[in-house]
């Protein structure tokens, strides 16, 4: 979460006005993406920057159900969700997300058309004993599993 929906519409503008304006300094194949609550996402309906991909921060495993609170990708696939930020140390920490549960998502995510953006990071532990790299190379290996890799975005950021 973080911003309203005020904040947002206002956020969108800024950065329509600033991109509009710097255009020509932006690589042409670059695309942007700007995860925002569930609440938000209707917000981008005024977007008029094609290269402002629409991102969610985050989604369940269940496709249906009584799950209140929970946002399925139906609901994202109803208003044309790019990206969906999955697995984000956040969501780890104090959700106990696991790398399963994050496969789950992303497989689910990609079988809807929606582009998972799997977050993986070292703690502030686990960098001081040196073990980044196993750490990073645990995660995406658990988390994406079979998942066509060409297809997923892997956001790296350390937990510290």
């Amino acid at each position: 979460m973080n911003k309203t929906y005020s904040e947002t519409v206002d956020f969108l503008e800024k950065f329509e006005t600033i991109y509009k304006s710097k255009k020509d300094l932006v690589i042409s194949d670059l695309a942007f993406g700007i995860a925002v609550p569930f609440a938000n996402l209707s917000a981008f309906k005024a977007n008029k920057v094609k290269e402002l991909k629409l991102s969610a921060q985050d989604m369940s495993k269940h496709v249906k159900g009584a799950y209140t609170g929970e946002v399925s990708v139906e609901m994202l696939k109803d208003l044309a969700v790019d990206y969906v930020v999955l697995g984000h140390s956040e969501r780890r920490t104090y959700h106990n997300e696991t790398n399963e549960l994050v496969y789950e998502k992303a497989k689910l995510a990609l079988e809807n058309g929606i582009t998972p953006i799997i977050c993986v990071g070292e703690t502030l532990e686990e960098y001081e004993k040196g073990i980044t790299k196993d750490v990073v190379k645990f995660q995406i290996e658990n988390s994406l599993k079979d998942l066509d890799h060409s297809k997923v975005v892997v956001a790296y950021e350390p937990v510290w």
